[in-house]
């Protein structure tokens, strides 16, 4: 717990006022939001959000090859991937996969000839939530990757591709997809309350749940509160379509942000006590870039936290 914690039951109902995440993250992810209205515009993060709602979908949609592709080229067009520049959708059956380290490979991006390629698990294709958070990122990489934004020397490129997704409007599809538990069957879900975190209260905090992505919850819920806040949005509409868990972080987010910084600015980006974080290349990089889902007992080992150098302090807030 950091010091400014509130006090009070670990469930208490009252919203906490401190950043979700530690320093590190959030410089990170709030320089890296001020990085992409540099290289995209303000005006890529004003846009239409995008949900699971009927017209978002192809009718009567149930998975097949054709409907994943008409999907992908719908999603292209939302992120404003060059429509002149040719896609080339691949589907892989990963049944015969072995589950290697308790991890699987549901996505993945690469070049051939200068031409970008998505590569798809058909395993996925019937959940259309879920296969949207991995079209999202793989098209993210065409954005950041495919138009020359960076490339895959840069140790956090997979990370700053999730973040990616949100400020093009897909974070409600990739925060949803980056925590899901067994106990979805049941139909029935959980808020999570003070300290009380989702995984705790689906008695999922070493099995029970898998994980997608490269950002963990809270990254993701204070990702998407930076971004409402880049739009003016301090009760966002389109909150009621996360999942409990990411909802709370965002809600959090919000509150911490209200506090500390102006409409549409960053704490740790504002005047003189402005942070600064490193980020050094990786010792070896891949051409082929994979998203990969983590069951939940290897979830620790596969995505512990980066730690980069950060110099500064978090500014007081209100």
């Amino acid at each position: 717990m950091e010091e400014n914690s509130p006090s009070g039951p670990p469930w208490s109902a009252e919203v906490r006022t401190d950043c979700p995440v530690a320093l590190p993250a959030q410089a990170w992810i709030e320089g890296s939001m001020r990085w992409f209205i540099e290289q995209f515009g303000r005006q890529a993060a004003l846009g239409q959000v995008a949900l699971l709602v009927p017209d978002f979908l192809p009718a009567a949609y149930t998975g097949t090859p054709e409907q994943v592709e008409a999907l992908v080229f719908r999603i292209r067009d939302l992120m404003s991937v060059d429509a002149s520049q040719r896609l080339i959708v691949r589907h892989f059956d990963g049944s015969d996969e072995a589950l290697r380290g308790g991890r699987r490979t549901v996505g993945h991006y690469q070049e051939e000839n200068g031409q970008a390629i998505i590569a798809l698990d058909e395993r996925e294709a019937a959940d259309a939530a879920f296969l949207t958070a991995i079209i999202a990122h793989e098209l993210g990489h065409v954005r950041l990757l495919g138009e020359r934004r960076l490339d895959h020397d840069r140790r956090d490129h997979e990370r700053l591709t999730d973040l990616l997704t949100i400020y093009l409007g897909f974070g409600v599809f990739t925060a949803n997809a980056a925590l899901s538990f067994s106990t979805t069957a049941r139909n029935w879900s959980v808020q999570p309350r003070g300290y009380l975190s989702e995984q705790t209260l689906h008695g999922a905090h070493n099995d029970g749940y898998a994980r997608l992505g490269y950002l963990s919850e809270p990254e993701f819920g204070y990702a998407l509160a930076c971004y409402a806040w880049l739009r003016g949005e301090s009760a966002p509409p389109w909150a009621a379509h996360l999942d409990p868990g990411p909802r709370g972080l965002l809600r959090q987010g919000l509150a911490y942000l209200a506090g500390c910084a102006p409409q549409g600015e960053f704490p740790t980006l504002a005047g003189s006590g402005r942070i600064s974080i490193s980020v050094v290349p990786r010792m070896r990089s891949s051409a082929i870039s994979f998203l990969i889902l983590v069951f939940g007992e290897y979830e620790r080992r596969l995505h512990s936290q980066p730690t980069w150098p950060v110099t500064g302090v978090r500014p007081r807030c209100q």
